[in-house]
């Protein structure tokens, strides 16, 4: 199965040594103008989509899932750190943080999209890197080392690795995300591998969100009311993933996959004929390796009418969906109805893509 590549192989000493001297220099000459260092660093613009670019198509158009529209796509913190791989060096020479109000406050494009200039960026080959939310995982990469240190080998490359050993950040509900104080968000990440920068470089970041999304919809088709006690789930959400992405399914091998039972935080009633939304948000999943085996992805019920047991969702078809990828919506239709009878059908979708529009800097 294919892996994502990230971050170079972890500096020797001396290297180090190098990288914390280039911090300093860059950091004192932040401000200076491009020609006091012509001929070896320019200027490189950033276009990032902002929230509001996201078109979010059939959904709802006020309440509980327009709230989570907006949060899904919020970028609350960006950081952009940029490797220098000139002359070999592997030397990091720039980790620049941005908050929401200065994300505020940056050069917008015509279309809404942030535009960062970053100056003093070396020429030649480049590797760079965007993080949005990196609270939301738990992370603080104020020391570039923190990511360095997270850089696991897997063959020839290193990939960053994030994991969450206790489950503390995902998964995690709709409501908790948008109950977060202060806010939070989901994370995201961009990385352009060997960039190589040449001179008045105009870069356009494609934000992925690094989880998916788990949508799904309980309808009642009894004549009377239903009381939902518990919704269980089977052993499929994982609990570490690479920060950056290349492969559309990067899952670690060394994966933990664990049930999720939910019970008083969706004790709920539903109508006859009316339905109830539970959104959740998992790290990428490849909890089924074998078709010889029954499949994890199910999800069961517990109500005053009697239990539903677990029932597949995720079914096997091809190669296609044994797996769950990050920035992918699954959506999950269930019907309640007789005394322990379950419809359940599904579909894998593209969580709602942000474009980008490059701006004329003439």
């Amino acid at each position: 199965m294919n892996r994502d590549m990230c971050i170079t192989r972890p500096f020797l000493l001396h290297c180090w040594l190098l990288s914390q001297l280039l911090l300093f220099c860059v950091a004192c000459a932040d401000t200076a103008d491009d020609s006091v260092a012509a001929g070896r660093t320019t200027s490189v613009r950033l276009l990032i989509p902002r929230p509001e670019a996201a078109t979010r198509a059939g959904f709802p158009s006020e309440g509980y899932e327009t709230n989570l529209t907006v949060e899904e796509s919020a970028i609350h913190t960006l950081r952009v750190v940029i490797y220098s791989l000139r002359e070999n060096n592997n030397a990091t020479t720039i980790n620049r943080f941005y908050t929401e109000d200065e994300l505020a406050k940056a050069q917008q494009s015509s279309t809404g999209n942030y535009v960062l200039t970053i100056g003093n960026v070396p020429l030649g080959t480049a590797q760079i890197c965007v993080v949005v939310n990196e609270a939301s995982i738990g992370q603080d990469y104020t020391d570039i080392l923190t990511m360095q240190n997270q850089a696991v080998e897997t063959g020839d490359y290193s990939k960053v690795l994030i994991t969450d050993p206790n489950y503390a950040f995902f998964p995690k509900r709709g409501t908790e995300l948008l109950a977060e104080n202060p806010k939070k968000g989901l994370p995201m990440s961009w990385m352009g591998k060997n960039h190589e920068i040449t001179g008045g470089d105009q870069i356009s970041v494609e934000l992925k969100r690094c989880v998916a999304k788990l949508r799904m919809a309980v309808k009642n088709n009894f004549t009377a009311d239903i009381r939902v006690d518990e919704i269980s789930f089977g052993q499929f959400f994982g609990n570490s993933f690479y920060l950056f992405k290349e492969a559309e399914l990067d899952v670690p091998p060394e994966q933990i996959y664990k049930e999720q039972v939910y019970t008083d935080e969706v004790a709920y009633t539903i109508r006859p004929g009316e339905s109830k939304v539970l959104i959740c948000y998992l790290y990428p999943s490849f909890a089924w390796t074998s078709g010889t085996t029954a499949s994890p992805y199910t999800i069961g019920f517990k109500t005053q009418h009697g239990d539903y047991p677990q029932m597949a969702f995720l079914h096997m078809d091809g190669t296609r969906f044994n797996s769950i990828p990050r920035n992918k919506q699954v959506n999950i239709g269930v019907t309640l109805s007789g005394k322990t009878h379950i419809e359940v059908d599904f579909e894998v979708v593209d969580w709602a893509d942000v474009d980008i529009t490059v701006p004329d800097f003439d």
